[in-house]
């Protein structure tokens, strides 16, 4: 997905209609900080139930999500799961993001992720694929082998 084109507004008009809070303006689409990103991503899954079980614990409090490598990996997972439902390769980079960087990147990947829900895409087998579990044609493969190892 280019990014060259994309607009903060876009992103207001795709995403906002799927969560009520936060408010998607102009100021925080432009330079989206990581609280807001944060609460925009734990209010999409909370609204929508997509993604649901992508985040546990305390991911879930943007108190407890403070350090550099905890926030991108907090935005990596939902990437990777946008990622894998989608079935594309998203341009945006978690650490860029976390530095204040790559703003429309950032509004691309908060676009796909609305994108993935109007698509009605199969969330539940990119969040295990994300969180390492099913839908791994590496590991089906891997199994089939050990069962035929086995005789």
């Amino acid at each position: 997905m280019s990014d060259e084109n994309v607009s903060w507004e876009q992103t207001r008009d795709t995403l906002q209609p799927l969560i009520k809070a936060p408010k998607l303006t102009e100021k925080l689409l432009r330079k989206p900080p990581f609280r807001f990103l944060h609460d925009v991503l734990t209010n999409f899954i909370k609204s929508t139930g997509f993604y649901e079980g992508l985040y546990s614990g305390d991911e879930l409090d943007s108190a407890k999500v403070t350090d550099r490598d905890s926030k991108v990996a907090f935005l990596q997972k939902m990437v990777t799961a946008v990622q894998y439902a989608l079935g594309v390769t998203l341009a945006v980079r978690p650490l860029k993001v976390v530095s204040g960087l790559e703003p429309e990147a950032t509004n691309a990947f908060l676009q796909a992720m609305a994108q993935s829900h109007k698509d009605k895409c199969d969330w539940k087998k990119a969040v295990a694929k994300t969180l390492g579990g099913g839908g791994d044609e590496k590991e089906s493969k891997k199994r089939e082998e050990g069962e035929e190892g086995e005789g």
